[in-house]
């Protein structure tokens, strides 16, 4: 086998709390992890060249030493003491900055291909181990299943699949988790406990001062139906049984926004691939 073409799946969160700030820079958090049936599409393929690519559909912004996939090769080059050379193309159908989980998803995707591909026999804690070097949610999206999440993001316990569907909204900008994680740490104490009280996710109040011209779109749409935020945003949802229910709520998206309809997944297909 040459090449292997996988399918990497999206997360929302469908509540996000920031609990405390560790010595390292991390922070704990805590959250359920949902994943759902929107997927970036990776294909791996072996080269005879002493040469690693990473190419997606979006141009050179996040190509090559730009992109997570290829840090994750390198950490994983690094733990078996070979370097691992191949080409990866990514279509990014996940919004970047959007929220999802994506980019953190093709770390996994990689780490998963580029082990059955070469036939390497790394256990999936191995590759547990190398995914939380290279970000946060790797470890989530390498455990493959609906979890509730703790710690960094690493203490993962299985949770039941929800039977919701659900609307995402796309308002076309990118969210910096970096910076929100910095404003989250310059609220007063008093202003991070009322926020955790207040809030479904701890990054919403931030996300909307952020960016005004949404917040106004933001109020108007949850006044209609709830409205959430994944993760740092920039993807907002509703979670709906019915589309009678949202009925009303698609008529006043605003026009430059994208939106997709999507289902929970009771796993990821990245664990059709681990052994």
């Amino acid at each position: 086998m040459n090449k292997i073409t996988i399918a990497c799946p999206a997360k929302l969160n469908l509540n996000l709390s920031v609990l405390k700030k560790k010595n390292n820079g991390m922070h704990e958090i805590d959250s359920q992890f949902q994943l759902i049936n929107l997927f970036d599409e990776m294909e791996i393929e072996k080269t005879n060249s002493s040469l690693m690519t990473v190419s997606t559909n979006i141009g050179s912004l996040i190509n090559d030493e730009k992109n997570i996939v290829y840090q994750a090769i390198n950490e994983l080059s690094n733990y078996i003491g070979r370097k691992i050379f191949c080409n990866i193309t990514i279509k990014k159908n996940i919004p970047l900055g959007g929220g999802l989980g994506g980019g953190s998803s093709n770390a996994a995707g990689a780490l998963i291909g580029v082990n059955a591909l070469f036939e390497l026999g790394l256990s999936s804690k191995d590759l547990t181990k190398i995914g939380k070097e290279v970000g946060a949610d790797v470890p989530f999206f390498i455990f493959g299943k609906n979890a509730h999440a703790s710690g960094t993001g690493d203490v993962l316990i299985e949770a039941k699949s929800s039977s919701k569907k659900y609307l995402l909204l796309f308002p076309q900008i990118h969210s910096s988790t970096k910076e929100l994680f910095r404003q989250w740490d310059r609220l007063s104490k008093d202003a991070q406990k009322r926020i955790l009280k207040n809030e479904e996710n701890s990054f919403l109040p931030l996300f909307l001062q952020n960016n005004q011209d949404i917040k106004e779109s933001f109020n108007q749409l949850n006044d209609l139906c709830s409205l959430r935020l994944s993760g740092t945003g920039s993807t907002m949802f509703f979670i709906y049984e019915n589309k009678s229910e949202i009925k009303k709520t698609l008529k006043k998206i605003p026009s430059k926004w994208r939106h997709s309809f999507c289902e929970p997944l009771q796993c990821s297909p990245l664990l059709n691939y681990l052994t």
